[in-house]
C-alpha cells in the first residue's frame, strides 16, 4: 500500500549505516504496512412494512489510511424496493473543501456511486458516512444491497484497497396488504436468513386456505419438518409469522445447510429456501 511521504534521495554510505537502517525495518510493526480499509451499511439489515420508506447509510470503518474518492456499484432487486435519494455522506459534506458526487442508474435496480474531493493534498478521514440513501419498500420479500464494487484512493490518488465490505439486507413484511387481495399463499419474508438457532417465516395465505401449512425440506428433497398452521389464520386467510427452530419433526438439530421452505394450502404452493449456518 502506498503512502503519502516526502521523497528524499538515497545517500551514499558506508556498510554501518545500511546495517543500522535494516535492523530498523526488522523491528517495524508489520501492522503498519497492513492496514484495513473496510466499508459496510448501518443499519446491516433492516425490516419494513410495504409502502415504508427508509434509509441505509454507506460507511467506511476506522483506518489510518486518508480517502479521496470513493466509487461503489450498488444492486438490489427493483420489484421490492426501489431507490428514491442519494446524498453525500458527511465525510464528504464537511470535508471543507469542494467535492464532486455523481450517481447514476446504470439499469434498474444497479446504481453506480461517485464521490471525490477537489484540490491536490485533499482528503477525508475515516471512520464515519461516504453515501446516504433512501428506499422505499415497494412489495413483500427480501433482498440484499449488494456491494458487487467497491474502489477508494488515496490522498496521492493512489488505489487504496478495501479488504472488506458487508452488504446490506432488506426484509419487507406484507403488513398492510389487504386480506381479499392475497390470491395465492406467498412465503414473503425469511428473517433472518441465514440463521443459527432460529428463524421467523413470514407468510400469506388466502381466504378458504383451511388445510395449509409450512413445510421444510433438505437438499436431498427429504421433508425434515412440517409447522402446521391450522392454528394461526386458519379459514381466514391473510398474513402471519411461523417459528422454526432449525430441527426436525423429532428434535434433532439439524446441520448447517440451505433448506427450502414450501407454504401450501391444499390447492396452491410456492417455495423458498434459507441457510442454516453454525
Amino acid at each position: 500500500m502506498k503512502r503519502a511521504q516526502k521523497r528524499i534521495p538515497w545517500p551514499r554510505v558506508g556498510g554501518t549505516l545500511l546495517i543500522a537502517v535494516a535492523l530498523v525495518l526488522l523491528v517495524t510493526p508489520l501492522g503498519t504496512a497492513l492496514a484495513e480499509t473496510t466499508v459496510h451499511f448501518d443499519p446491516c439489515a433492516i425490516m419494513v412494512n410495504t409502502g415504508d420508506t427508509f434509509d441505509m447509510s454507506f460507511r467506511v470503518a476506522a483506518s489510518p489510511d486518508s480517502i479521496a474518492s470513493f466509487q461503489l456499484y450498488l444492486s438490489f432487486d427493483p420489484d421490492i424496493i426501489e431507490l428514491t435519494d442519494a446524498v453525500e455522506g458527511t465525510l464528504y459534506v464537511e470535508s471543507g473543501t469542494m467535492t464532486w458526487p455523481i450517481f447514476e442508474e446504470e439499469y434498474p435496480g444497479f446504481w453506480h456511486f461517485f464521490d471525490t474531493v477537489f484540490g491536490a493534498g485533499t482528503h477525508v478521514l475515516p471512520p464515519g458516512e461516504l453515501l446516504k440513501l433512501s428506499f422505499r419498500a415497494l412489495a413483500p420479500g427480501q433482498t440484499p444491497a449488494r456491494i458487487d464494487t467497491v474502489r477508494m484512493t488515496d490522498v496521492r490518488r493512489d488505489a487504496l484497497p478495501v479488504t472488506g465490505a458487508q452488504d446490506g439486507w432488506i426484509f419487507v413484511d406484507p403488513v398492510g396488504v389487504p386480506e381479499e387481495a392475497i390470491v395465492a399463499p406467498s412465503v414473503d419474508v425469511i428473517s433472518p436468513n441465514p440463521f443459527a438457532s432460529g428463524t421467523s417465516i413470514h407468510y400469506s395465505v388466502p381466504a378458504g386456505s383451511d388445510e395449509w401449512r409450512v413445510e421444510i425440506y433438505d437438499v436431498a428433497g427429504r421433508k425434515v419438518r412440517t409447522l402446521d398452521g391450522l392454528t394461526d389464520v386458519g379459514v381466514s386467510g391473510g398474513t402471519g409469522a411461523m417459528q422454526w427452530d432449525g430441527k426436525t419433526d423429532s428434535g434433532y438439530v439439524l446441520p448447517s445447510s440451505v433448506y427450502f421452505v414450501r407454504l401450501t394450502d391444499g390447492r396452491q404452493e410456492t417455495r423458498s429456501r434459507v441457510l442454516k449456518i453454525k
